[in-house]
């Protein structure tokens, strides 16, 4: 068994469907108290798990990383975890991976952070950000973890699996614990990956994002069978986001509900949340096929922060909890509906009000966009989509309404 590690729900997914290309069972773990002796787990060569510990404090992100991780050390049937981290290395990267190291023992850590089909790429150990700040990722684990942290350049890795292999080796004999790779293609990523399978006799753990975990991805599976019907819900206020929403807007003609979010933080979220529902279903029971249910600040100026202060995280958290409480009653008389959730809060609080212990992911719309099927709760057997923030280009959402409403031959022309 491959064990994933992850801070958010999108993450998780974005990461665990690259195994399921390459033919692995996956299923990603949702609730907290759902025991990993539980049959679907036991029964999946890749177990996800979101520690939904992007926002918090680094200390508690550490220890609750650090109690997962030991337990798994426990586990006799694990082959290696692999430690996704964001790709613009938002949350607390370094302190959850040596969480890891800590509790399992583990000798060397490979970070290969990029995501080169989303635009994220590292040279010269920097992570160029969205808005042309730069973000050094070896210091971050140079100062934020007590192991000694190498970048590892571009032309080293253009030398090939084996000489990377042999440059990785000796380094590990004077004393190096974290490799920190450059990345601008998938082929470097590849050959990362082949060189770090070539360092034996020491315990291992891989660290990155999707792009990482797509190396050992292969033939691509079809996915899961929808009827069209489908509730896009919108947590995040990432530009990339709202220019999605606007050109689906644009080509589909698809109505939106606004959820006010002044009112949910400060006036306690019942009345917003019952307008929500009610119109929501109404627009359902009216023959619509298309639903999206938006927060009202999606579209003012938003600042990208690589973690956000404990009030407006606190905010953020009733937020989704409110958009999740809406998709729960509106599944209460509307179904099937596929979810599509935008936002790793959102995607795990929706989750969470449907009662889902886990999703078994099927398949992967447009890269770092996965498909699955919710296991368990009010929603089993229900097919879901989570998109970060961030990622897609523009037409994003039209390509996943399409995928949803092949079967009905429904397409949308972008």
């Amino acid at each position: 068994m491959i064990i994933i590690i992850a801070d958010d729900l999108t993450g998780a997914n974005d990461t665990g469907v690259q195994y399921v290309k390459n033919g692995y069972s996956t299923v990603v773990k949702i609730a907290d108290e759902c025991e990993m002796s539980s049959q679907i787990f036991n029964n999946s060569d890749v177990v996800v798990i979101n520690t939904d510990t992007r926002q918090i404090e680094s200390q508690d992100a550490y220890d609750k990383v650090y109690s997962l991780a030991k337990e798994i050390s426990e586990l006799d049937n694990v082959d290696y975890i692999y430690k996704k981290v964001d790709s613009l290395m938002r949350g607390n990267p370094a302190p959850e991976l040596e969480a890891i190291l800590d509790a399992t023992g583990a000798d060397i850590a490979f970070v290969a952070s990029a995501f080169p089909d989303n635009g994220r790429i590292v040279t010269d150990g920097t992570l160029m950000m969205p808005d042309n700040k730069h973000v050094d990722i070896t210091n971050i684990f140079n100062t934020e973890t007590k192991r000694k942290a190498i970048g590892v350049r571009l032309f080293q890795i253009r030398e090939g699996a084996e000489r990377l292999g042999g440059f990785l080796r000796g380094q590990i004999e004077k004393g190096a614990n974290i490799f920190v790779f450059d990345t601008v293609s998938n082929e470097d990523l590849a050959v990362i990956s082949d060189a770090a399978m070539l360092i034996e006799n020491c315990k291992k753990v891989f660290c990155g994002s999707a792009g990482l975990a797509q190396q050992l991805g292969g033939k691509k599976k079809s996915g899961i069978k929808c009827d069209g019907t489908a509730l896009i819900v919108v947590g995040s206020r990432n530009a990339a986001t709202a220019h999605q929403v606007v050109k689906i807007r644009e080509t589909t003609s698809c109505p939106v509900v606004i959820v006010d979010s002044k009112s949910v933080v400060d006036e306690g979220h019942e009345k917003t949340v019952v307008d929500a529902v009610e119109k929501t279903k109404e627009l359902f029971q009216s023959g619509e096929k298309l639903v999206i249910v938006a927060i009202d600040s999606l579209f003012e100026e938003y600042k990208m922060v690589l973690r956000e202060n404990v009030t407006d995280a606190k905010k953020s958290l009733i937020i989704a909890q409110s958009l999740g409480e809406i998709v729960k009653r509106v599944y209460n008389d509307i179904k099937p509906i596929t979810i599509v959730a935008t936002g790793g809060d959102t995607a795990f609080q929706i989750c969470d009000s449907l009662g889902s212990i886990g999703m078994e992911l099927t398949d992967e719309i447009v890269p770092g966009v996965p498909i699955g099927i919710l296991k368990e709760g009010m929603a089993d057997g229900s097919g879901m989509v989570t998109k970060s923030g961030g990622f897609g280009e523009d037409d994003t959402l039209i390509r996943v309404i399409n995928y949803i409403n092949i079967n009905s031959k429904k397409q949308y022309k972008n």
